[in-house]
């Protein structure tokens, strides 16, 4: 036998006797902010996973949802089924518990990415009552999925610090700290040599209820859009001041937790003379100041609407709530959304039964009316997030939209 080829029948030899490379365990992982899954189910053979969001209760509506998994077949289908969870949560005026709508936590489609950072819409999942099934060929070993595309408080300090690098005429700020200590990241567009006593004031807040995540890609839109090169952007940042929250609600947002009427109130609950929120007072502080100097100019609080909304929803305050002047302020800047979003729902922003009047009274709009300027407009805007457009480049386009309907309002009613 040639040397060379009993060598070769050694190293086949050695190779036979070495143990064959085992795939690495399917996992489900949540140990990262924002993440919320409680695993029923996990079959590995099968590739088919069950879960339920797993969300305290007392920190909100328990329906939202987002988990990693590791060590995935890329050569077979991966099945996951989202059950929701069969809870009552109590109403903000009386107390009253309701079962919570399976619909709140089973999206169409939902979010699906191969490194937390880039997201995707699925196929349209199958609703069967109170679950829905969503059905993916895996791209990658490693896949992030969630109810839809998520925004955490670390991506609010990353995306701050982003804009100020990038422009110099964006002035990152903490906003103050949470409740439980976590920092609350804002940011400020102004730009040219205009006083700031000339310049109207426009506050930008979301995520009051923390699974409403569009709310924040929406205003993350709309400052995009403002740190541009287009006309009404620049003439925007160089007359008017700018401010923009990405999160209000960062402590349920960075443990995964719903926030839509968590205890005692969530934060859109919260606007009265003592908040129980840190967010309210650092935001109602820096309004009445601006308020003060009679500069206060627009306030748009940013929310997502229910399951079936598919249209863009702006809720409206009316006399005797607000003045004849302000309610034609108001038709002005609704007309300039007409003409960009064309059709619209418009909700009665005031209560709707005399019991309801104490809460109305601590909701941000109404108190951003009642405490700012004679001309100052107001309005909670709802971006629907149950169609195809629910996306990061969907909802960007809505603050495209919006920030053109301010700088086109500005404009006007500044004449």
């Amino acid at each position: 036998m040639q040397p060379h080829f009993a060598r070769l029948l050694w190293r086949l030899l050695l190779l036979a006797l070495l143990p064959l490379p085992t795939r690495a365990a399917l996992t489900l992982s949540t140990n990262f902010e924002s993440a919320s899954a409680r695993i029923l189910d996990l079959d590995a053979t099968t590739q088919t996973i069950r879960i339920s969001p797993a969300g305290n209760l007392d920190r909100g509506m328990p329906n939202w949802w987002f988990f990693r998994l590791d060590g995935l077949d890329t050569n077979k289908p991966l099945t996951l089924e989202v059950v929701a969870l069969k809870v009552s949560v109590a109403e903000e005026t009386g107390g009253k518990a309701s079962p919570l709508n399976f619909g709140w936590t089973l999206p169409t489609r939902c979010a699906i990415s191969t490194n937390g950072i880039a997201w995707q819409q699925s196929s349209p999942g199958e609703r069967d009552g109170y679950s829905s099934t969503y059905h993916f060929t895996p791209a990658s070993p490693t896949l992030w999925l969630a109810w839809g595309p998520p925004f955490a408080p670390q991506d609010a300090e990353a995306f701050v610090a982003r804009m100020a690098r990038a422009h110099p005429f964006v002035k990152p700020f903490t906003l103050g700290r949470s409740l439980e200590g976590r920092p609350v990241p804002a940011l400020e567009i102004v730009d040219g040599p205009k006083p700031s006593a000339q310049r109207p004031a426009i506050w930008i807040t979301s995520r009051q209820h923390a699974w409403e995540v569009g709310g924040t890609w929406v205003g993350i839109g709309i400052a995009e859009w403002l740190a541009g090169d287009s006309n009404e952007a620049k003439w925007l940042r160089k007359n008017a001041d700018f401010y923009f929250v990405p999160i209000m609600d960062v402590d349920h947002v960075a443990t995964g937790d719903g926030g839509k009427q968590a205890r005692p109130h969530d934060h859109n609950r919260d606007w009265s003379d003592a908040p129980h929120w840190p967010e309210v007072t650092a935001v109602q502080k820096r309004i009445r100041a601006l308020a003060a100097e009679g500069r206060m100019a627009v306030f748009l609080d940013l929310h997502n609407p229910s399951p079936g909304a598919t249209l863009q929803t702006f809720y409206v305050q009316h006399p005797p709530y607000i003045s004849a002047d302000v309610a034609a302020l108001q038709e002005k800047f609704l007309a300039q959304t007409r003409i960009l979003f064309g059709e619209i729902k418009l909700n009665d922003g005031g209560p709707s039964k005399p019991e309801d009047i104490p809460v109305w009274h601590r909701i941000s709009t109404p108190w951003v009316c009642e405490h700012s300027n004679p001309k100052t407009i107001a309005f909670t805007v709802e971006t629907p997030w149950n169609i195809p457009a629910g996306t990061i480049e969907g909802y960007s386009t809505v603050g495209q939209n919006l920030g053109i309907c301010i700088s086109k309002y500005l404009q006007e009613t500044s004449r």
